[in-house]
């Protein structure tokens, strides 16, 4: 004698909850969010919120731009190589020990998230990861025409993925000891977007 229900009434009650057609894939859910914000402006105030700082200038601008928020800062300027601008050290030919003395790092980033001010970082543009972890302060470039409204907007057209993507949202921050908040403990403290384009 069984109890309960059988597998085919558990199974009709499932499809009869579900939504449409039980051979078709369920739908992706989109995300929520309470600000609806996009493109280059809606990153802008995304990022700032978290308590980075950021502009956008026309692409022949982007030296200048970098000098000008690296001016003053004790330290040289490190950039990864194949970015157009004056830095004082190279990476990765300058090595890490150089690259751990500098005061501002360059990165180039392959997309921006707008709803979460979130820089994507492709370690192999970079050649890894030392340039935007170890000074104290990193700027990020990015073209305005890469800014997506979400990160899974990026992902789902993402066709060859590198062995590793970085996500950047704000400075870096931990509260781990004694629930005291530190800004710059597992990367920079200060961070600043340039959006090209």
């Amino acid at each position: 004698m069984t109890t309960g229900t059988s597998r085919e009434e558990f199974l009709r009650r499932l499809r009869a909850t579900g939504s449409g057609d039980p051979g078709q894939p369920p739908a992706k859910p989109r995300p929520r969010f309470a600000d609806k914000r996009g493109g280059p402006n809606g990153f802008i105030e995304s990022w700032t919120a978290l308590g980075g700082t950021a502009e956008q200038v026309p692409a022949e601008d982007l030296p200048g731009a970098v000098t000008a928020y690296a001016v003053g800062r004790d330290g040289p300027l490190l950039a990864t190589a194949g970015l157009d601008v004056a830095a004082d050290l190279t990476w990765p030919d300058c090595g890490s020990q150089a690259a751990a003395g500098s005061a501002v790092g360059v990165v180039r980033a392959v997309a921006a998230a707008a709803q979460t001010g979130t820089v994507l970082l492709r370690a192999d543009d970079n050649r890894g990861r030392a340039a935007s972890l170890l000074p104290p302060a990193c700027i990020f470039v990015i073209d305005a025409g890469s800014v997506v409204d979400t990160l899974g907007d990026f992902l789902r057209d993402l066709e060859d993925p590198p062995s590793q993507l970085v996500a950047v949202t704000g400075p870096s921050r931990s509260a781990d000891i004694e629930s005291t908040l530190v800004i710059g403990v597992h990367g920079p403290g200060e961070v600043h977007a340039i959006l090209i384009g």
